[in-house]
């Protein structure tokens, strides 16, 4: 990997759960830039998932630009970006409350020319809230493209943004362009009334957060200015395919006056009753709740209920689901190869991995290397290791850069190889 640039920090800025981030100089940018350093050395796909982001939307929208980016002298995972001014808007929020009328529209528009270069380039930022936005008088910036991903295919099981804004979709392994306007209608709510999604200031128990999105009916807070009343009610329904898209706010509004309001099918009050709330979710099929349910099961000992589970979700489509099936069910390997191959097809990086092995030992070479390198390209360090292997006696070079792929995310056996290589 690349080494990062002379940069001196200066005073912190702030940070989250992986990342800190630092005022710092350098010769790009003696006046200043903004430094983020990743908490975690290995936390290489994190990494490249935002240098990505960056380059794609470069600068668009008023997003900073990229400045620099490696390891520094430490091996700790830098970026540098532009120094966006300004206070995050949650920390102003809570300082002074909501924002004043007449400037909420300033703040949207900002956010839908984002989302606009964005979206153009097939790139969803897929974390939109108040924490990721920069306020600096009337200019507003989106920053932390960590969990960005293209619009692909529109399969995409992994959620790792904090759920609080995690649209009902992606519980069902789906995302689009709707599913950032979700996350913006519930940060226009937080800006103007200061308030969170549905109970999440009561209710903080996790679970609670799948079946909020995918199934409680909400409520605007009654100080959400009128005019904006349709439009959010449009943006927070459940269905995707029936919210507005666009990046002009003039039309969205005048759009939203006649537009259809998916809403939730359980009241508040009975949310979670009787079952508790992600058995709720996956009762009515909410897959991300059924296999994470079936997870739990497995954890506690209960196979069948676990399975039951699993299935559920497995046949809903979910090839986490389906891949964790198979590594259940190692002992029946006609039904294990079945759900394994089902998740492999829909590009899975574990049933990848672990059909590959399966292959390499049965002697396919061929087969098992091209499951690989489509776990490889996903960050998958064992995979990508062991791709280097497939691919070493036809390009040497090739399989060294895989190696070195692994060993930046931290795989001992990758990291043991490139030194040995390194000292040979």
């Amino acid at each position: 990997m690349r080494r990062l640039g002379t940069w001196t920090p200066d005073r912190r800025l702030g940070g989250g759960g992986y990342a800190e981030a630092f005022l710092c100089h350098g010769p790009a940018a003696p006046d200043g830039a903004a430094l983020k350093v990743f908490i975690d050395p290995t936390h290489v796909n994190t990494f490249e998932r935002e240098i990505a982001a960056l380059m794609l939307v470069d600068g668009g929208g008023g997003t900073p630009r990229l400045l620099d980016h490696g390891r520094d002298d430490g091996g700790r995972l830098c970026i540098v970006t532009e120094l966006a001014p300004g206070v995050r808007l949650d920390r102003r929020l809570r300082d002074a409350g909501p924002l004043p009328a007449a400037v909420l529209p300033a703040m949207v528009r900002q956010i839908l020319a984002t989302l606009a270069v964005a979206h153009d380039r097939e790139l969803l930022h897929k974390d939109i809230k108040a924490s990721n936005l920069l306020m600096d008088g009337e200019r507003f910036v989106l920053i932390d493209w960590g969990v960005s991903e293209p619009f692909g295919d529109g399969r995409a099981e992994t959620i790792r943004a904090k759920q609080d804004v995690v649209a009902p979709e992606c519980y069902y392994g789906r995302h689009g362009p709707a599913t950032d306007f979700y996350a913006l209608g519930w940060l226009i709510v937080h800006a103007a009334t200061a308030a969170q999604p549905y109970r999440f200031d009561a209710i903080h128990d996790p679970d609670y957060r799948v079946v909020a999105h995918c199934l409680e009916r909400a409520e605007l807070p009654p100080t959400l200015p009128a005019e904006w009343r349709p439009l959010v009610a449009n943006w927070i329904g459940k269905r995707p395919e029936n919210r507005l898209i666009g990046y002009d706010l003039d039309l969205l509004l005048a759009s939203a006056a006649g537009a259809r309001c998916d809403e939730g099918a359980i009241d508040w009050r009975n949310v979670g009753r009787n079952t508790g709330f992600l058995r709720q979710a996956a009762e009515v099929g909410v897959p991300w709740a059924q296999h994470e349910l079936g997870q739990r099961a497995l954890q506690a000992g209960a196979r069948a209920q676990a399975f039951y589970w699993l299935e559920r979700a497995a046949e809903a489509g979910y090839a986490r689901a389906a891949c964790r099936l198979a590594l259940a069910a190692l002992a029946d390997g006609e039904r294990s190869r079945a759900w394994l191959a089902d998740a492999a097809r829909a590009g899975n990086a574990e049933a990848c991995y672990r059909l590959a092995r399966r292959l390499l030992a049965e002697g396919k070479a061929q087969d098992a290397a091209a499951l690989l390198k489509t776990a490889a390209k996903q960050g998958h360090r064992k995979a990508q290791h062991h791709y280097a292997f497939c691919i070493e006696a036809a390009d040497p070079a090739a399989a060294e850069a895989w190696h070195r792929a692994a060993a930046e995310r931290g795989l001992d056996a990758a990291q043991v190889r490139v030194a040995d290589k390194a000292g040979a």
